[in-house]
């Protein structure tokens, strides 16, 4: 059932709340495959913990880490890090997390694991802030790439999107074997949530063009004609509920990490563990979300989604 503009303002706080409500409705190579089978159901695994007790133990329900990291491969891992703010902030994916799966990656054989984000903010401060910088200098063979310029993108177009017919996307993106997207899970003053979708975002060279010219939404599920992640995954360690992207606002510690080889029964079921703008939602009252499974990328009801408790 969609949730109308009045319904959501007298429920929630204005302000954010009342520029976000309108975005509330009812593997190799690794670019996103043609759009006709979905599973009738799609596994969602999910724990509360550490990284270091969960990720391991997700990896290990969705049939082991060999399955999506191939001795010799090289490795992509799409974190949040846009923003120059502390962890504490939840603007973005926590350090152990990048750590963890970066490591799980190295250990499974990989030969090269690139950690990248086209950050909004200053790289270097987005670097040194997040802590991701940090993590990645202790991990042989990880790599920090943040690209900005133009060399590092390639146009690439589809006659099936109505908006997003042709975008920038980075080049590095085609040219591993995998890609791990591990999100935060975060309100978004455009888009409602900003979870593995959203995320995507991250790999644009111009992502203003989403606000400028295109319907957000429409855009963001759009995407998925061009990349689709090989594995996705939110951390949840927090979450920032209010005044997102970029915060500050009200964070809770959920401890908690959800994964799939579905980006969008992922995100469904990730926008269930918290109140969002003070009220609880399901996946597919997200249009961006609804959007996608319309698109045939994946499961946003509940009933296709098959929670796996790690």
């Amino acid at each position: 059932m969609t949730i109308s503009r009045r319904e959501f303002l007298t429920s929630a706080v204005a302000g954010t709340a009342a520029m976000t409500v309108s975005n509330i409705t009812g593997q190799t190579p690794p670019a996103a495959p043609e759009t006709a089978a979905v599973a009738a159901k799609s596994d969602v695994f999910a724990g509360k913990g550490t990284a270091a007790e969960i990720l391991p133990k997700i990896m290990e329900k969705a049939g082991g880490i060999g399955r999506f990291v191939k001795a010799g491969s090289r490795i992509m891992i799409k974190p949040n890090m846009s923003f120059g703010n502390p962890p504490e902030w939840g603007t973005g994916t926590s350090p152990e997390s990048v750590y963890t799966l970066a490591k799980m990656c190295l250990d499974a054989g990989a030969k090269r694991v690139i950690v990248c984000d086209n950050t909004l903010r200053d790289p270097e401060e987005c670097k040194r802030a997040t802590g991701i910088g940090d993590v990645v200098k202790k991990l042989k063979g990880t790599v920090l790439y943040i690209p900005k310029e133009d060399s590092m993108f390639v146009n690439k177009t589809d006659d099936r999107p109505k908006q997003l017919k042709t975008v920038d996307v980075v080049k590095e993106y085609y040219q591993v074997d995998a890609v791990l997207s591990i999100s935060a899970a975060k309100t978004h003053s455009a888009s409602g949530v900003s979870m593995n979708l959203k995320g995507l975002m991250g790999l644009i060279k111009d992502r203003g063009i989403f606000h400028r010219e295109y319907d957000m939404d429409t855009a963001i599920a759009e995407q998925l004609y061009y990349m689709r992640p090989t594995f996705s995954i939110v951390d949840a360690t927090r979450a920032l509920l209010d005044n997102g992207p970029a915060g500050p606002g009200k964070v809770v510690e959920l401890k908690t990490f959800v994964a799939g080889i579905d980006p969008v029964s992922v995100d469904s079921y990730a926008v269930t563990l918290a109140p969002w703008y003070g009220r609880t939602f399901e996946g597919k009252q997200v249009k961006h979300i609804k959007y996608a499974s319309d698109l045939g990328f994946g499961n946003a009801e509940s009933s296709k989604i098959n929670t796996i408790t790690v």
